[in-house]
């Protein structure tokens, strides 16, 4: 399904939760205005650089191997390019690219845009709400400490995961 009706009907879903257990607390301040803008900018770019030769670049680092090696080929270009433009994106133009049948490559893909983009405030649509709720409640976050700190947790999950995928 496109990606915007998935979006919708989770939102929908939310706001009847939500109106269910305490309607009284439903409100559109809720709603993170800058942070929406921005996914949806994001995706707009993205798109428009990969009709403009991205996805020419992301076929060249996922290959076509099926076996192993692309797997790791996917997981590695899914994890770089998660931390690069963010992992929503990331995912869907290297699905684009990834040939019908390879499903260990597209499930390397997965993991890679998933477990990889803790390095980056940016990388990961659940990063920024979490970003912009510490903001919202007046914690300060040191990004120095977020960066070093999800490198290493990447590597060493993204180097797991993809190992058990590849070889499990």
């Amino acid at each position: 399904m496109p990606i915007e009706v998935v979006a919708a009907a989770g939102a929908a879903v939310l706001v009847a939760a939500y109106a269910l257990r305490d309607r009284a607390a439903l409100r559109w301040s809720l709603v993170p205005w800058p942070l929406l803008a921005s996914v949806t900018g994001l995706f707009l770019i993205v798109d428009t650089v990969v009709r403009y030769g991205l996805s020419d670049l992301l076929h060249a680092a996922v290959g076509t191997d099926s076996g192993a090696a692309g797997v790791w080929r996917a997981a590695g270009t899914g994890a770089v390019l998660a931390n690069l433009i963010n992992n929503l994106p990331a995912y869907l133009s290297g699905e684009a690219v990834i040939p019908a049948g390879h499903t260990g490559q597209l499930l390397g893909l997965l993991v890679g845009t998933n477990v990889g983009p803790l390095v980056l405030p940016w990388a990961s649509l659940a990063t920024l709400l979490w970003v912009e709720r510490c903001r919202a409640a007046g914690v300060s976050v040191r990004w120095s400490r977020f960066v070093l700190t999800g490198a290493v947790t990447a590597a060493l999950a993204l180097g797991a995961a993809t190992a058990a995928l590849a070889w499990g």
